[in-house]
């Protein structure tokens, strides 16, 4: 590395332009004696400092650290032109020519100074020619040179522009501002101003400063920044247009009183408009019509006068027929008003606009300057947007007055519903408990006749009295049934934890001879959990769905139940499949009906179990499914929440 440097000092040492290198961390070491006289004494010693940093204070450029920072990662070259006329640390008053390039593993920069003016070599004249930005160079304001970039930017030729004073292309405050050209002397500043051209204004902005060994000379580097304004014009007003549209829906979602809503959101929409007068129309579907709401800023005799309008009559019933809206610059000459006493109120810049829901037309507003306030096309576009929102609210609070006015009715309903649903609970316990004492009594005495009488009957006798007997404990079994599904719906929630396999132990213990009498196994296939629940009902559910399993198994094979498990993240859910005889497809939305039974005269039964089984998963905050196949079995399933 210090024999490449001694190299470039070799080189450069009495180069007539300014050289700097450095090295790949933008680290200067090495300056020529000319790049050390063109600058300021402030900013020694500058070997040894960062680029970068000398960039920062000498110069008011970012093109040049950005060039920089792409030769060091590219090593391609550049050339860069950058003015010195605002850098008081740079002795050379004008614009360098920037060379940058690589040299083995460090990096050259050549820059070439010219002062005093622009017009002392032709090969300057030939680079501000091409530069990208317009530059101008006056005598007190009046133009003596300008190069292709600016007289693009103003569509005129150099011949139209020279001698051509900038103020009387500027506006007025333009012209203010550009009025230090005149002197001989000013400190540089920097202006954006519109000038006038032949494709109409255009912003122009830049620095402009003064050549001190030229007494009067200025130059200015511009850029035309027209579209960046507007565009800057664009997002400010999209801003205020998303701040009025959120302060209206504040206000229209502060109430759910139609008439305070409609109040409170027309005086916001004058305010942020800054127009003085306002009246909201809602339509009347039934009939047609357009009535007026509210009104704020005019007369009552005006207010009267307009209440009421038909679809196509007047601004707003043309508003309400074509759903678009209409803007007016001068309401008090405009013929499309009839109303002679609207006119008279001297409103000059009108607006109607339709307040539109989601799926219809909820009415019209009409708002009104009666000074000079222009209704712009991006007020326009505000003024939908807020009718949008307006229409949308002002559904819902509608639709919630009607629901408001049949919710009276509906309560009763509800309270007759449940008023009714509790008699026949009750109807159902207590008949139920009035039948079970004498179905126990007639089975019992049933039972006493056949011991004591039993022998002395004939066939036919016997017959009879065991046909009462079977008809005695199918009601018993019935009677059972309804009061364990009255049980289940009225009874407290009664949770603890318990393991499940206990439970399905004691059920087996109880079942056992009717699974002898088909043969059966009841089969545990994954080990069952602890649950928090009501013991009792989960015993019933279990309970019924594996009698249900026993009642329905296939004649020609031995029934085989298994029990499953398993835990999603927060439920617990449960099986209890068979090999029966399955349920026909036709059934499958009947099977936990009450008294439904699919498979009527194959089994003894009441219709109820399956029923107890929904109602008690359903209360314990659970669900309950099933799959089955014909001829092959099924499969019931039910959930349980983990707690």
């Amino acid at each position: 590395m210090d024999k490449l440097i001694s190299q470039v000092k070799t080189i450069f040492h009495k180069a007539p332009f300014a050289v700097c290198a450095f090295d790949a961390s933008g680290t200067v070491i090495y300056i020529n004696s000319v790049l050390e006289s063109n600058l300021g004494q402030a900013i020694s010693p500058i070997v040894g400092q960062s680029l970068y940093e000398l960039i920062h204070r000498l110069l008011v450029d970012e093109r040049l650290e950005k060039s920089l920072k792409r030769l060091i990662e590219t090593d391609k070259p550049f050339s860069l032109i950058v003015e010195t006329l605002s850098v008081p640390g740079v002795r050379a008053s004008g614009f360098i020519n920037i060379i940058g390039y690589k040299l083995d593993a460090i990096y050259i920069l050549i820059g070439d100074f010219v002062s005093g003016g622009l017009s002392r070599e032709g090969r300057y004249r030939r680079i501000i020619e091409d530069a990208p930005d317009a530059i101008i160079i006056m005598s007190r304001g009046v133009i003596t040179f300008s190069n292709p970039a600016f007289n693009n930017i103003m569509g005129m030729s150099a011949e139209e522009i020279l001698g051509t004073d900038l103020s009387k292309l500027a506006d007025e405050k333009g012209r203010q501002e550009l009025l230090p050209l005149k002197e001989s002397f000013a400190p540089g500043f920097f202006s954006r101003f519109n000038v006038k051209t032949p494709a109409g204004v255009k912003i122009l902005e830049g620095n402009f400063h003064f050549i001190e060994e030229r007494p009067g000379t200025s130059i200015a580097l511009l850029r035309d920044v027209t579209e960046k304004v507007a565009l800057e014009r664009r997002l400010l007003r999209q801003n205020q247009d998303l701040t009025a549209v959120n302060l209206i829906s504040k206000t229209l979602s502060s109430s759910i009183d139609l008439k305070e809503v409609l109040e409170n959101t027309l005086a916001q929409v004058l305010q942020l408009m800054d127009i003085e007068t306002g009246w909201i129309y809602l339509l009347d579907e039934e009939k047609q019509v357009l009535r007026c709401a509210y009104s704020h800023g005019i007369p009552e005799k005006v207010a009267y006068s307009i209440k009421e309008l038909r679809i196509g009559e007047g601004i707003a019933g043309r508003v309400a027929e074509r759903g678009e809206p209409i803007i007016i610059e001068n309401a008090s000459k405009d013929p499309r008003i009839s109303s002679l006493i609207f006119k008279k109120q001297g409103i000059r810049s009108f607006a109607s606009i339709p307040l539109f829901s989601r799926t219809r037309l909820i009415g019209v507003m009409n708002i009104g300057s009666l000074g000079e306030r222009i209704i712009s096309p991006e007020d326009e576009r505000l003024l939908i947007t807020i009718g949008v929102h307006m229409g949308t609210v002002m559904e819902n609070i509608l639709l919630f007055q009607e629901i408001a006015n049949t919710s009276k009715d509906l309560k009763d309903a509800v309270n007759l519903i449940h008023q009714r649903n509790e008699e026949l609970r009750t109807l159902v316990s207590t008949v139920s408990h009035d039948l079970k004492n004498p179905i126990i009594a007639i089975n019992g005495f049933c039972e006493r006749f056949l011991k004591t009488a039993g022998p002395k009957l004939d066939a036919r006798e016997l017959e009879y009295i065991n046909a009462v007997k079977e008809s005695g404990k199918r009601m018993e079994k019935f009677v059972t049934d309804l009061l364990t599904l009255s049980a289940v719906e009225s009874l407290k929630l009664k949770k603890e934890e318990f393991p499940v396999h206990k439970l399905i132990d004691e059920i087996s213990v109880e079942l056992a001879p009717q699974l002898d009498s088909k043969n059966g196994a009841l089969v545990v296939e994954s080990p069952l959990p602890k649950v928090r629940a009501d013991r009792v009902r989960l015993m019933q559910v279990f309970s019924n769905l594996i009698s249900n399993a026993i009642k329905y198994a296939h004649p020609q094979r031995d029934l085989v139940i298994s029990i499953g498990y398993h835990k999603e993240p927060s439920t617990h859910i449960f099986s209890v499949a068979d090999n029966g005889i399955g349920i026909p497809r036709e059934y499958a939305d009947n099977v936990f009906d009450i008294f439904f039974r699919g498979h009527e005269g194959r089994a003894e039964g009441t219709g109820i179990g399956l029923a107890i089984v929904k109602k008690a998963v359903n209360i314990m905050g659970g669900e309950v499914w099933f799959t089955s196949e014909k001829d092959r079995g099924t499969v019931f399933y039910f959930s349980l929440p983990v707690e």
